[in-house]
Protein backbone atom coordinates (compact mmCIF):
# COMPACT_ATOMS: atom_id res chain seq x y z
CA UNK A 1 0.00 0.00 0.00
CA UNK A 2 1.42 3.37 -1.04
CA UNK A 3 0.96 5.44 2.13
CA UNK A 4 2.16 8.66 0.50
CA UNK A 5 -0.48 8.34 -2.24
CA UNK A 6 -3.13 7.79 0.43
CA UNK A 7 -2.00 10.93 2.27
CA UNK A 8 -2.14 12.90 -0.99
CA UNK A 9 -5.63 11.68 -1.89
CA UNK A 10 -7.01 12.28 1.60
CA UNK A 11 -5.69 15.85 1.52
CA UNK A 12 -7.03 16.47 -1.98
CA UNK A 13 -10.47 14.92 -1.49
CA UNK A 14 -11.27 15.69 2.14
CA UNK A 15 -11.54 18.47 4.67
CA UNK A 16 -9.56 19.05 7.84
CA UNK A 17 -12.79 18.65 9.81
CA UNK A 18 -13.39 15.18 8.34
CA UNK A 19 -9.88 14.00 9.23
CA UNK A 20 -10.08 15.55 12.69
CA UNK A 21 -13.39 13.82 13.44
CA UNK A 22 -12.03 10.51 12.19
CA UNK A 23 -8.96 10.69 14.43
CA UNK A 24 -11.07 11.80 17.40
CA UNK A 25 -13.30 8.75 17.03
CA UNK A 26 -10.18 6.53 17.18
CA UNK A 27 -8.99 8.25 20.33
CA UNK A 28 -5.96 9.74 18.56
CA UNK A 29 -4.62 13.33 18.63
CA UNK A 30 -6.74 15.17 16.10
CA UNK A 31 -5.93 18.90 16.06
CA UNK A 32 -4.37 20.45 12.96
CA UNK A 33 -4.65 24.00 11.66
CA UNK A 34 -3.22 23.14 8.23
CA UNK A 35 -2.94 20.12 5.95
CA UNK A 36 0.82 20.07 6.51
CA UNK A 37 0.30 19.70 10.26
CA UNK A 38 -2.57 17.24 9.89
CA UNK A 39 -0.60 14.93 7.58
CA UNK A 40 2.84 15.17 9.18
CA UNK A 41 1.99 15.58 12.86
CA UNK A 42 -1.18 13.50 13.07
CA UNK A 43 -1.55 10.95 10.28
CA UNK A 44 2.10 10.16 9.59
CA UNK A 45 3.00 10.06 13.30
CA UNK A 46 0.07 7.73 14.04
CA UNK A 47 1.15 5.39 11.21
CA UNK A 48 4.79 5.35 12.35
CA UNK A 49 3.73 4.51 15.91
CA UNK A 50 1.49 1.70 14.69
CA UNK A 51 -1.67 3.39 15.96
CA UNK A 52 -3.18 3.85 12.48
CA UNK A 53 -3.32 0.89 10.09
CA UNK A 54 -3.49 0.75 6.28
CA UNK A 55 -7.11 -0.40 6.50
CA UNK A 56 -8.00 2.56 8.72
CA UNK A 57 -6.37 4.96 6.25
CA UNK A 58 -8.42 3.38 3.45
CA UNK A 59 -11.54 3.86 5.56
CA UNK A 60 -10.59 7.51 6.06
CA UNK A 61 -10.19 7.92 2.30
CA UNK A 62 -13.66 6.43 1.81
CA UNK A 63 -15.06 8.85 4.37
CA UNK A 64 -13.49 11.87 2.65
CA UNK A 65 -14.36 11.14 -0.97
CA UNK A 66 -17.52 9.03 -1.06
CA UNK A 67 -20.10 11.23 0.67
CA UNK A 68 -21.37 14.72 -0.04
CA UNK A 69 -20.63 17.34 -2.69
CA UNK A 70 -22.49 14.95 -4.98
CA UNK A 71 -25.49 14.55 -7.22
CA UNK A 72 -27.45 11.46 -6.21
CA UNK A 73 -29.76 9.47 -8.49
CA UNK A 74 -32.24 7.06 -6.89
CA UNK A 75 -33.54 3.81 -8.38
CA UNK A 76 -35.80 0.91 -7.43
CA UNK A 77 -35.85 -2.61 -8.82
CA UNK A 78 -38.55 -3.30 -11.40
CA UNK A 79 -41.12 -5.81 -10.20
CA UNK A 80 -40.18 -9.33 -11.19
CA UNK A 81 -36.46 -8.53 -11.49
CA UNK A 82 -33.88 -9.75 -8.98
CA UNK A 83 -30.48 -8.82 -7.56
CA UNK A 84 -29.99 -12.19 -5.90
CA UNK A 85 -26.86 -12.96 -7.94
CA UNK A 86 -25.15 -9.95 -6.37
CA UNK A 87 -25.73 -11.34 -2.88
CA UNK A 88 -24.98 -15.01 -3.48
CA UNK A 89 -21.91 -17.14 -2.87
CA UNK A 90 -21.29 -17.02 -6.62
CA UNK A 91 -20.52 -13.29 -6.65
CA UNK A 92 -16.70 -13.66 -6.62
CA UNK A 93 -16.87 -15.82 -9.76
CA UNK A 94 -19.23 -13.32 -11.44
CA UNK A 95 -16.85 -10.45 -10.65
CA UNK A 96 -13.85 -12.38 -11.95
CA UNK A 97 -15.58 -13.38 -15.19
CA UNK A 98 -16.54 -9.73 -15.77
CA UNK A 99 -13.04 -8.38 -15.19
CA UNK A 100 -14.05 -6.57 -12.00
CA UNK A 101 -11.77 -6.29 -8.93
CA UNK A 102 -12.09 -9.13 -6.40
CA UNK A 103 -14.59 -8.52 -3.63
CA UNK A 104 -12.94 -6.46 -0.89
CA UNK A 105 -9.82 -5.62 -2.92
CA UNK A 106 -8.87 -1.94 -3.18
CA UNK A 107 -6.77 -0.30 -5.91
CA UNK A 108 -5.39 3.10 -4.90
CA UNK A 109 -5.56 4.88 -8.26
CA UNK A 110 -5.05 8.61 -8.67
CA UNK A 111 -6.18 9.77 -12.13
CA UNK A 112 -6.60 6.93 -14.64
CA UNK A 113 -6.84 7.64 -18.36
CA UNK A 114 -10.26 5.94 -18.45
CA UNK A 115 -12.85 5.46 -15.68
CA UNK A 116 -11.72 2.54 -13.55
CA UNK A 117 -13.55 0.36 -11.02
CA UNK A 118 -11.19 0.42 -8.05
CA UNK A 119 -13.27 -1.37 -5.42
CA UNK A 120 -16.25 -3.67 -4.96
CA UNK A 121 -17.23 -4.20 -1.34
CA UNK A 122 -20.10 -5.31 0.87
CA UNK A 123 -21.59 -3.20 3.63
CA UNK A 124 -23.97 -4.32 6.36
CA UNK A 125 -26.53 -2.04 7.94
CA UNK A 126 -30.31 -2.00 7.87
CA UNK A 127 -29.93 -3.88 4.57
CA UNK A 128 -26.99 -5.71 3.04
CA UNK A 129 -25.52 -3.60 0.26
CA UNK A 130 -22.95 -3.90 -2.52
CA UNK A 131 -20.82 -0.85 -3.32
CA UNK A 132 -19.02 -0.18 -6.62
CA UNK A 133 -16.43 2.60 -6.59
CA UNK A 134 -15.30 4.19 -9.86
CA UNK A 135 -12.44 6.67 -10.23
CA UNK A 136 -12.12 8.94 -13.26
CA UNK A 137 -9.99 11.85 -14.40
CA UNK A 138 -11.73 15.16 -15.03
CA UNK A 139 -10.48 18.60 -15.94
CA UNK A 140 -11.33 22.08 -14.79
CA UNK A 141 -10.29 25.27 -16.53
CA UNK A 142 -8.66 28.19 -14.75
CA UNK A 143 -8.43 31.55 -16.44
CA UNK A 144 -4.80 32.60 -16.91
CA UNK A 145 -5.04 35.81 -18.92
CA UNK A 146 -7.05 37.83 -21.40
CA UNK A 147 -5.84 40.41 -23.83
CA UNK A 148 -7.09 42.47 -26.74
CA UNK A 149 -5.30 41.88 -30.04
CA UNK A 150 -6.36 43.80 -33.20
CA UNK A 151 -9.95 44.06 -32.06
CA UNK A 152 -10.10 40.46 -30.86
CA UNK A 153 -10.16 39.40 -27.23
CA UNK A 154 -8.01 36.34 -26.56
CA UNK A 155 -8.66 34.48 -23.33
CA UNK A 156 -6.21 31.82 -22.17
CA UNK A 157 -7.19 29.03 -19.78
CA UNK A 158 -5.08 26.45 -18.02
CA UNK A 159 -6.50 22.90 -18.04
CA UNK A 160 -6.20 21.36 -14.58
CA UNK A 161 -6.84 17.62 -14.21
CA UNK A 162 -8.40 16.28 -11.02
CA UNK A 163 -9.59 12.98 -9.58
CA UNK A 164 -13.31 12.32 -9.29
CA UNK A 165 -15.04 9.45 -7.48
CA UNK A 166 -18.45 8.04 -8.39
CA UNK A 167 -20.33 5.40 -6.43
CA UNK A 168 -23.12 2.94 -7.13
CA UNK A 169 -24.65 1.27 -4.10
CA UNK A 170 -27.21 -1.53 -4.45
CA UNK A 171 -29.26 -2.83 -1.54
CA UNK A 172 -30.54 -6.37 -1.21
CA UNK A 173 -34.01 -4.89 -0.62
CA UNK A 174 -34.14 -3.60 -4.23
CA UNK A 175 -33.01 0.01 -3.86
CA UNK A 176 -30.00 1.63 -5.47
CA UNK A 177 -28.33 4.98 -5.79
CA UNK A 178 -25.64 6.44 -8.00
CA UNK A 179 -23.57 9.17 -6.38
CA UNK A 180 -21.67 11.44 -8.75
CA UNK A 181 -18.99 13.85 -7.58
CA UNK A 182 -20.13 17.37 -8.42
CA UNK A 183 -18.46 19.18 -11.30
CA UNK A 184 -17.00 22.64 -10.87
CA UNK A 185 -19.29 23.87 -13.67
CA UNK A 186 -23.06 23.62 -13.93
CA UNK A 187 -23.88 20.59 -16.09
CA UNK A 188 -26.51 17.91 -16.54
CA UNK A 189 -25.55 14.76 -14.62
CA UNK A 190 -27.98 12.34 -16.23
CA UNK A 191 -25.53 11.29 -18.93
CA UNK A 192 -22.88 10.49 -16.32
CA UNK A 193 -25.38 8.39 -14.37
CA UNK A 194 -26.23 6.40 -17.50
CA UNK A 195 -22.51 6.01 -18.25
CA UNK A 196 -22.08 4.52 -14.77
CA UNK A 197 -24.65 1.86 -15.62
CA UNK A 198 -22.73 1.16 -18.82
CA UNK A 199 -19.43 0.72 -16.96
CA UNK A 200 -21.10 -1.79 -14.64
CA UNK A 201 -23.16 -3.46 -17.39
CA UNK A 202 -21.31 -6.80 -17.29
CA UNK A 203 -23.15 -7.59 -14.05
CA UNK A 204 -25.82 -4.84 -13.68
CA UNK A 205 -28.63 -4.52 -16.21
CA UNK A 206 -30.01 -0.99 -16.59
CA UNK A 207 -33.33 -2.47 -17.70
CA UNK A 208 -33.77 -3.99 -14.23
CA UNK A 209 -34.04 -0.53 -12.66
CA UNK A 210 -36.58 2.28 -12.77
CA UNK A 211 -36.09 5.84 -11.58
CA UNK A 212 -37.27 6.43 -8.02
CA UNK A 213 -38.81 9.84 -8.64
CA UNK A 214 -38.83 12.48 -5.91
CA UNK A 215 -42.09 14.16 -6.94
CA UNK A 216 -43.82 13.00 -3.75
CA UNK A 217 -41.02 14.40 -1.62
CA UNK A 218 -41.21 17.80 -3.32
CA UNK A 219 -44.99 17.84 -3.04
CA UNK A 220 -44.80 16.84 0.64
CA UNK A 221 -42.64 19.89 1.36
CA UNK A 222 -45.61 22.06 0.35
CA UNK A 223 -48.52 19.85 1.45
CA UNK A 224 -50.57 21.64 4.11
CA UNK A 225 -51.50 18.35 5.78
CA UNK A 226 -47.82 17.34 6.09
CA UNK A 227 -46.32 20.74 6.84
CA UNK A 228 -46.03 20.26 10.58
CA UNK A 229 -44.16 16.95 10.33
CA UNK A 230 -42.00 18.13 7.42
CA UNK A 231 -40.95 21.29 9.25
CA UNK A 232 -39.64 19.18 12.13
CA UNK A 233 -37.09 17.54 9.84
CA UNK A 234 -36.54 20.07 7.04
CA UNK A 235 -36.16 23.79 6.63
CA UNK A 236 -37.51 25.08 3.31
CA UNK A 237 -35.06 27.54 1.76
CA UNK A 238 -36.37 28.00 -1.80
CA UNK A 239 -39.01 26.64 -4.14
CA UNK A 240 -39.82 27.06 -7.81
CA UNK A 241 -43.38 26.18 -8.81
CA UNK A 242 -44.98 25.87 -12.26
CA UNK A 243 -48.66 25.55 -13.22
CA UNK A 244 -50.28 24.12 -16.37
CA UNK A 245 -50.10 27.50 -18.12
CA UNK A 246 -46.33 27.65 -17.63
CA UNK A 247 -46.52 30.41 -15.04
CA UNK A 248 -43.77 30.15 -12.47
CA UNK A 249 -43.62 31.27 -8.88
CA UNK A 250 -40.31 31.40 -7.06
CA UNK A 251 -40.15 31.95 -3.32
CA UNK A 252 -37.22 31.95 -0.93
CA UNK A 253 -36.42 32.52 2.71
CA UNK A 254 -34.54 35.76 3.28
CA UNK A 255 -32.01 35.42 6.07
CA UNK A 256 -29.32 32.72 6.22
CA UNK A 257 -30.63 29.73 8.14
CA UNK A 258 -34.24 30.90 7.88
CA UNK A 259 -37.07 28.71 6.58
CA UNK A 260 -40.08 29.63 4.47
CA UNK A 261 -42.16 27.60 6.91
CA UNK A 262 -41.64 30.38 9.46
CA UNK A 263 -43.07 33.11 7.19
CA UNK A 264 -46.85 32.75 7.15
CA UNK A 265 -47.36 35.29 4.34
CA UNK A 266 -44.96 33.52 1.98
CA UNK A 267 -46.49 30.14 2.79
CA UNK A 268 -49.99 31.54 2.16
CA UNK A 269 -48.90 32.85 -1.26
CA UNK A 270 -47.47 29.45 -2.19
CA UNK A 271 -50.66 27.73 -1.00
CA UNK A 272 -52.80 29.95 -3.22
CA UNK A 273 -50.63 29.17 -6.25
CA UNK A 274 -50.95 25.45 -5.53
CA UNK A 275 -54.76 25.49 -5.55
CA UNK A 276 -56.16 22.55 -7.51
CA UNK A 277 -57.47 24.53 -10.46
CA UNK A 278 -53.93 25.68 -11.21
CA UNK A 279 -52.54 22.12 -11.22
CA UNK A 280 -49.22 23.55 -10.10
CA UNK A 281 -46.27 21.44 -9.07
CA UNK A 282 -42.82 21.94 -7.54
CA UNK A 283 -39.97 21.92 -10.08
CA UNK A 284 -37.14 22.65 -7.69
CA UNK A 285 -36.59 22.95 -3.96
CA UNK A 286 -33.68 23.85 -1.75
CA UNK A 287 -33.97 22.51 1.76
CA UNK A 288 -31.90 22.10 4.87
CA UNK A 289 -31.98 18.87 6.84
CA UNK A 290 -32.19 20.09 10.41
CA UNK A 291 -29.82 19.31 13.23
CA UNK A 292 -31.65 16.64 15.23
CA UNK A 293 -31.15 13.10 16.44
CA UNK A 294 -27.88 11.71 15.07
CA UNK A 295 -27.37 14.77 12.84
CA UNK A 296 -25.15 17.23 14.69
CA UNK A 297 -25.46 20.05 12.15
CA UNK A 298 -27.81 21.37 9.48
CA UNK A 299 -27.01 20.22 5.92
CA UNK A 300 -28.32 21.72 2.66
CA UNK A 301 -29.90 19.78 -0.22
CA UNK A 302 -31.05 20.82 -3.68
CA UNK A 303 -33.82 18.76 -5.28
CA UNK A 304 -33.73 19.54 -9.00
CA UNK A 305 -32.55 18.23 -12.35
CA UNK A 306 -33.88 14.76 -13.21
CA UNK A 307 -37.02 13.56 -11.39
CA UNK A 308 -34.93 11.09 -9.32
CA UNK A 309 -32.03 13.45 -8.60
CA UNK A 310 -30.97 15.53 -5.62
CA UNK A 311 -27.67 17.09 -4.56
CA UNK A 312 -25.85 17.39 -1.24
CA UNK A 313 -23.91 20.63 -1.50
CA UNK A 314 -21.22 20.01 1.14
CA UNK A 315 -18.94 17.22 2.29
CA UNK A 316 -20.60 14.90 4.82
CA UNK A 317 -19.73 11.77 6.75
CA UNK A 318 -21.15 8.33 5.93
CA UNK A 319 -23.51 8.46 8.92
CA UNK A 320 -24.72 11.92 7.88
CA UNK A 321 -25.25 10.73 4.31
CA UNK A 322 -27.26 7.70 5.42
CA UNK A 323 -29.39 9.89 7.72
CA UNK A 324 -30.12 12.35 4.88
CA UNK A 325 -30.95 9.60 2.38
CA UNK A 326 -33.31 7.89 4.82
CA UNK A 327 -35.02 11.22 5.62
CA UNK A 328 -35.65 11.88 1.93
CA UNK A 329 -36.92 8.35 1.24
CA UNK A 330 -39.18 8.30 4.30
CA UNK A 331 -40.94 11.44 3.06
CA UNK A 332 -41.15 10.36 -0.58
CA UNK A 333 -44.33 8.36 -0.04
Amino acid sequence: MDIETLFKLIERQGTLEQVSNFLRQLGLPYSGSSWKDMVNLRLRTAVEKGRLTDDQLLDLLRQTEEHGSQHIFLFTLIEGRSVSKLFSDGLPAVLSASGFPPLGHVSVVDMPDDPQIVEVREEFGEARTLVFKIVEQRSSFEKVSDQNDNGQKVVTYSEIPYRAVNIMRISEDGRAEIRLQSHSDAISYNGIAEATFKILSPIINRLDWKDDKLDKFKNSLLDISKRSSMSEVFGLRHTQLTNIEGTRLSAAAGLPGASMYDDTEVVASVDRFLEKENHAHCDRASVSVKKRGTLSRSINLVVSGEPNEFAITSKVSKSEYDYILNAVLEHNI
